[in-house]
């Protein structure tokens, strides 16, 4: 567990050993990692005098959590689904999720997470270095968390975007067959999944600016809104993605087709051109006895001419109707 002392004078965030009341001014931030955090509730008690919901804290420790928010009339709970690991755009599976619960109270923020939810020690090294604005309320620092968090996924529309485009280069590639389905199938489904965690989120948040204990100042209505229009974004370019796919699909398909249809209209006109010539030279083969070109000293060469000019007759028409 760490302990942040937030001053509403907007001073530099404390890091504490421990508190044992809340302050006056400002408000404290109790983050937990997931594994140390079973008495979390219990320390909250303590500092508050408010006993969490019992289904509240169970949904605290489910990592697969959905987004969710949910209130009672002491405080807030809103879960929000974050990317880890950090080095995602490394790995196959891109979209790798642990939820992570915060806690809303007066003068009292409480986060439970996994410990490979990188955002949380993003926003704590940006405030040491002091390239954040200082929150003074609860809200202000789950504005900043669920900011950061939602920026990681536009890591994965850019490596999604990446990966498509090396896919439809191999898929439109006349001269090397496209071969690896599966792989393209596997990314339509990431950028469908990407969709559907942008989607959960923003109901949460949704839910949570209509529902919180509160009324909304203007300037925090302002940054839910920007929140969440930001993952609209992210919803509309994991649905452009799939689009993108199911067109690189049919353009690749179609480019086969084309090329099947070449080759049977090649065969067809190979098939014009020989059928007149293996006509005629089977009309010679049978064998009758009177037969009067079978007396003819040049018949041979004359069928031979004959040949020539049908085959090469029939050449030239086609290709002058341009069948190839």
């Amino acid at each position: 567990m760490q302990t942040f002392l937030f001053s509403r004078q907007g001073e530099i965030p404390k890091r504490l050993d421990g508190a044992e009341s809340l302050p006056e001014e400002g408000f404290l931030w109790l983050d937990f990692t997931r594994y140390e955090a079973q008495s979390w509730p219990k320390k909250v008690e303590k500092l508050t005098g408010i006993k969490v919901h019992e289904d509240h804290v169970i949904d605290s420790f489910n990592g697969d959590h959905p987004s969710f928010y949910d209130g009672t009339e002491d405080y807030d709970m809103v879960i929000f689904q974050g990317l880890t690991p950090e080095d995602c755009e490394s790995t196959h599976n891109l979209i790798v999720t642990k939820s992570a619960a915060f806690f809303l109270f007066d003068h009292l923020l409480v986060s439970v997470h996994a410990s490979e939810n990188v955002s949380f020690d993003v926003v704590k090294r940006k405030f040491c270095e002091a390239k954040l604005r200082f929150p003074s309320t609860p809200f202000g620092l789950v504005h900043v968390i669920l900011d950061t968090m939602a920026d990681r996924y536009s890591t994965i529309v850019d490596e999604l975007e990446t990966r498509l485009d090396h896919l439809q280069d191999m898929l439109l590639d006349p001269k090397n067959p496209f071969e690896d389905w599966r792989e393209l199938l596997h990314q339509r489904k990431q950028a469908h999944q990407l969709e559907l965690l942008c989607e959960q989120n923003q109901v949460a948040l949704d839910t949570w600016k209509r529902e919180m204990r509160g009324e909304l100042s203007d300037s925090q209505r302002v940054r839910l809104n920007d929140l969440s229009e930001h993952l609209q974004r992210l919803m509309h370019h994991g649905d452009a993605i799939q689009k993108d796919i199911e067109v690189a699909m049919q353009l690749h398909f179609a480019a086969v087709s084309h090329k099947t249809n070449k080759v049977v209209q090649t065969l067809t006109v190979l098939s014009a051109i020989f059928f007149p010539l293996t006509l005629i030279t089977g009309i010679y083969g049978m064998n009758f006895q009177h037969m009067p070109e079978l007396e003819w000293h040049y018949g041979y060469y004359g069928l031979l001419a004959v040949l020539v000019l049908v085959g090469g007759g029939l050449l030239i028409y086609f290709k002058r109707r341009g069948f190839f």
